[in-house]
């Protein structure tokens, strides 16, 4: 820490927090109702001898344990051969589920009431399903509503999926990932996701292509925009890159095979007929290009990459519709192409590894130094063991800005070739016409360097003028997000530094309602969201909800809780002038085997076109 400013920076919340994390309390579906055991009193038919007979003498063979501990004795035939209810559905993921949403262990009894009451309404993040009828027994016991991403596996010939079951892939609406348990799988599975919007391709399968082609009456889903291939290599995909050339999609994203003992090529003559992409990423993958002239007429807008000696820079000049370029610079070269290209928009690393805390991975060779590019954008770099980490360029209208990141290394570590980080500078160099000026968080405001250090223009005091924004960093053990935000002054004609934007954790920008959004982990249950305006050229604070467990001691003694349950608090603290004016709690009490019941402003936190629930 430089001073208190900086402690005020890490702490201003009671607890730093997960960035983007929000958390809600238990909802209906983790709850559940269900019916209480049998008592063991009670009489049952034997169905074999037709006589009644009492639970006591039943045999030991088929018993199962009630939600108490309790032996409880069942019906012979009750069980399948690995003591599962034959009630249950035939699957091990639906059945962990089950046990899950009425906090039950595999020992505990779940009644077939129980079971069939939550028939459609399993909550789960992720599936995976591997055949037709896997599938359609998911649909019927699973809320889909909760379902966020799907894992399909294909066979290379379908052998496992009837027709009328590759139909009901339709209803996968959101990410797919698409296994294989061979090299490949036909491509005119894919034309079955026509809900999918999302495609992620063999994320643990060594597939390295598809086979067949499409039907002549089907195409790639029009709706599917997102795609990325796993475990990349040269020539992987050939022929499901044809594929896309008559897609929608509008970004591809390729990511490396990190068992290549080589680095990875990726052409950008592979896409370029790919009408609708408009984003290349490359993940710990290299640029090239075979020839220039089959970039003609691509619509790539934005690429990343590492670029090498290999990297062949024409496509800057024939990408007609490039406007930013993200890379790695791996190797000393000249990048001249990229600053001669006007209104191209820059992030560069001068890092050869980031991905790392070993000590091999930071040593003195750790960093690319290009002395001829230091000296294009007039970098004076007077001590030898301080160099060029961060460059960005970005314009608006007739102004630039251009970001500098510089690393220094106390002398002793640089000789020993171990990088022991002494001195981080940033700035931003501004130049309109011939006005240039420099810009500098304020004394005290911490800054971390690293990668994805991004600046961006943005209006964040919604005035109509575009003001600069730069990534801090992620700070405290939860990664609490911090940016800089320069506001533009229309008076002066200048940038202003803003301490009251540089404070505010994890911001998000919501134009439509003119406020900047904050939210925050204080433990594992318990989270914040915070709203501020721009009054009188600072942010402030406008109000503050906290959702979170409460211990015993914070228990209300006007509150009515059964023993053993939990209390989930809402509290909503209205402010002016940064001190709180009004407070309003809102409680709901959850016990284990009974349906929850929220109180009446809880729809309102959630949903989507809520005053709170545009924020989470």
């Amino acid at each position: 820490m430089r001073d208190r400013r900086q402690c005020m920076l890490l702490f201003m919340v009671p607890a730093i927090c997960l960035f983007g994390g929000c958390g809600q309390a238990p909802r209906e579906a983790e709850s559940g109702t269900y019916e209480e055991s049998v008592p063991k009193e009670e009489s049952l038919i034997d169905e074999n001898a037709g006589e009644e007979r009492d639970v006591n003498e039943i045999e030991d063979d088929n018993s199962v344990i009630s939600s108490d501990g309790d032996e409880e004795e069942g019906i012979a035939g009750n069980l399948t051969d690995n003591g599962t209810p034959t009630y249950f559905p035939d699957n091990d993921s639906i059945r962990d589920s089950i046990y899950h949403y009425y906090n039950r262990e595999e020992h505990e009894r779940v009644s077939e009431e129980e079971t069939a009451a939550v028939r459609g309404k399993l909550p789960a993040y992720s599936l995976t399903v591997r055949n037709g009828e896997e599938l359609a027994l998911m649909r019927e016991w699973y809320d889909w509503d909760t379902v966020h991403s799907v894992t399909v596996y294909f066979s290379k010939d379908l052998a496992e999926w009837q027709e009328e079951d590759l139909h009901g892939l339709k209803a996968l609406d959101d990410a797919v990932c698409v296994e294989s348990d061979s090299d490949t799988f036909p491509a005119r599975a894919l034309t079955y996701l026509t809900g999918a919007k999302e495609v992620y391709l063999f994320t643990s399968t060594d597939v390295s292509d598809v086979t067949g082609i499409l039907p002549e009456d089907a195409g790639i889903p029009s709706q599917i925009q997102f795609v990325s291939l796993y475990g990349y290599r040269e020539g992987k995909y050939a022929k499901l890159l044809r594929l896309l050339e008559d897609s929608q999609v509008e970004t591809l994203t390729i990511r490396a095979d990190y068992e290549a003992e080589s680095p990875q090529g990726f052409w950008l003559d592979d896409v370029a007929r790919i009408g609708t992409l408009k984003k290349l990423v490359l993940e710990n993958v290299t640029i090239r290009v075979r020839e220039e002239a089959s970039l003609d007429g691509c619509g790539l807008a934005q690429i990343e990459g590492f670029i090498d000696q290999d990297t062949d820079l024409c496509f800057v000049e024939s990408l007609a519709q490039l406007e930013e370029v993200t890379s790695r610079i791996i190797e000393e070269r000249d990048l001249s192409p990229f600053l001669q290209r006007k209104g191209l928009s820059l992030y560069l690393e001068f890092y050869k590894k980031t991905s790392g805390f070993e000590e091999e991975d930071y040593g003195g060779s750790n960093y690319t130094v290009c002395s001829d590019f230091n000296r294009m954008v007039s970098l004076s770099l007077e001590e030898d063991n301080k160099f060029l980490g961060i460059y960005q360029r970005r314009e608006d209208q007739d102004r630039v800005a251009e970001c500098f990141v510089t690393d220094q290394f106390p002398g002793s570590s640089y000789e020993e070739e171990e990088l022991n980080l002494s001195d981080t500078d940033l700035w931003i160099r501004i130049t309109e016409g011939a006005a240039v000026y420099e810009l500098r968080p304020e004394e005290g405001f911490a800054f971390e360097v690293g990668i994805r250090n991004r600046m961006a223009f943005a209006d964040i005091n919604f005035d109509g003028a575009k003001d600069i924004v730069m990534t801090a960093g992620y700070f405290g053990n939860q990664g609490l997000c911090y940016e800089f935000g320069w506001i533009w002054n229309q008076k002066s004609g200048r940038y202003e530094f803003s301490p009251s934007y540089s404070m505010i954790g994890n911001p998000s920008i919501d134009s439509e309602h003119q406020l900047v959004r904050s939210s925050w982990r204080n433990w594992a249950a318990s989270h914040s969201w915070a709203i501020y305006r721009y009054v009188d050229g600072a942010f402030e604070i406008q109000s503050r909800l906290t959702e979170e467990l409460l211990f015993e001691e914070d228990i209300p003694e006007d509150l009515e809780v059964p023993e053993g349950a939990e209390v989930w608090r809402w509290q909503e603290e209205i402010m002016e002038n940064g001190e709180v004016v009004e407070v309003r709690n809102s409680y709901a009490v959850s016990v284990e085997g009974e349906e929850t019941l929220y109180p009446e402003v809880y729809a309102s936190y959630y949903a989507k076109d809520s005053y709170w629930g545009d924020g989470n």
